[in-house]
This record gives structure tokens, sequence and C-alpha cells, in this order.
């Protein structure tokens, strides 16, 4: 018989401990791989909600432009007379008289004034409160008679609105034989200017984190508008 062929164990242990150090490396990659994957899904899934809050955002922002035409238009105005359209006429009529803007509630930069303490920025802003159980600001709330129900997402807008004072052109051009008239004469009268406006409509979709706790992803949109005397 032929004698075995002789062992070291030493080079068994060795053999042994590449075998778990190799083992170990395998299972260090699979653990990174499978991390990075996971950490791109959670990135996609991530961005795909913010893209879609965002949209929110920005539908409840154009909204918002679209509230402002409708209630600051005089045909509708006086029908205004609850909610928050009632506060943005009230802001709308301080904004355009004389000596009440500077110290009206809905100054958006009151804080920014003259040596004399008078405000200089003829702003004003119309807010919304996500939690606001009769505010027709707010498109998305449970229990109500507004737009959408029964999402998570609170759809909601601010209306800013900027005075920029008149237009460089006259609107209508008088003569001496009444306003727009074509008969001529010596005496010539001055045109009527439209007044020029700024409006922002500013959009958040809320998604509520706790009682009357939000993340909030904003989107603005923005129109200028003339208002004929």
């Amino acid at each position: 018989m032929a004698p075995e062929p002789f062992r070291s164990a030493s080079r068994d242990r060795e053999r042994g401990a590449v075998t778990i150090l190799a083992t170990l490396a395998l299972l260090i990659l699979v653990t990174i791989l499978t991390f990075a994957l996971g950490r791109n899904a959670l990135t996609e899934v991530a961005s795909s909600g913010t893209v879609w809050q965002s949209a929110r955002a920005s539908e409840a922002a154009e909204a918002g432009l679209d509230w402002y035409l409708l209630w600051t238009n005089p045909e509708n105005a006086a029908a205004a007379t609850d909610r928050d359209r009632q506060r943005l006429v009230e802001a709308f009529r301080q904004l355009n008289t004389l000596g009440a803007w500077q110290s009206s509630p809905y100054l958006l930069n009151p804080g920014w004034v003259d040596s004399a303490g008078v405000a200089w920025d003829r702003a004003i802003l119309v807010g919304s409160t996500e939690g606001s159980s009769a505010s027709d600001m707010v498109l998305t709330r449970s229990g109500t008679g507004f737009l959408q129900t029964g999402l998570a997402t609170v759809q909601s807008f601010d209306v800013t609105v900027r005075y920029l004072g008149k237009s460089d052109v006259a609107e209508v051009s008088a003569a001496q034989g009444g306003t727009g008239s074509t008969a001529g004469g010596a005496t010539q009268q001055t045109g009527l200017a439209s007044s020029l406006y700024q409006v922002q409509g500013i959009g958040k979709a809320s998604v509520p984190t706790g009682l009357n706790t939000y993340v909030r992803f904003s989107a603005t949109r923005e129109m200028f508008v003339t208002v004929a005397p």
C-alpha cells in the first residue's frame, strides 16, 4: 500500500481562513449592492412624490390667480360678503386708498418704512391657513363642500398684490366734446390712465405631519394686471 501524501495542518488552516475571508468579502459586496439599490429606489420614490406634490402646489397657485381675478372684478366684489374673498376685497380697497394702505393690516412688508416711519412697499398679502374650517383659499379638506375631499395633502394658496402705479400711456383720450370725442376743440383734456398691479398666487401642497403641522411644497405664479379707472 502506497503511503498517503503528507498534509500540513497549518496549510489547511490557511485555506480555511482564505475561504472565510472570501465569503465575508462577498457578503459585504452583496450588502453594499443591496443598500445602494434600496437607496436608489427610495430616491426615486421621494423624487416622484416631490414632483407630484410640486404639481399640486402649481395647481393651487394658478387657482389663486383665478380667485383674484374673480373677486376683484367690480361686478363680483359686491357679492364677496364672507369667507376669505371678503378679506381680499377689503385689502384691495385699502391698497387703492391713499392714507389707508400704509396702515393696512394686510400690508405685505410692514417693516419696510422710510425715515418718517411710513411704509413704502405698496403691497398686500391675503394668506390662508390649511386648518381653516371656512376658507375658499383651501382646496382640499374633508367634511366641507370645497372642490376636493378625502385626500391627505391639503392644497391652498396665498395671494399678494402690489400696486405699481399708473401705466405710461393714457387709456382714454378726451377733448372738448367729451371723453373720447373726436369733435376737437382748442382745449385738450388729460386722458385716464389704468392702474398697474403685480399679482402673485403662492400655491401650497401641505402634507400633514401632526396637529396643524405640515411639510409644505410651494409654487408661485405671477401676472401683471391693468385696471381701468
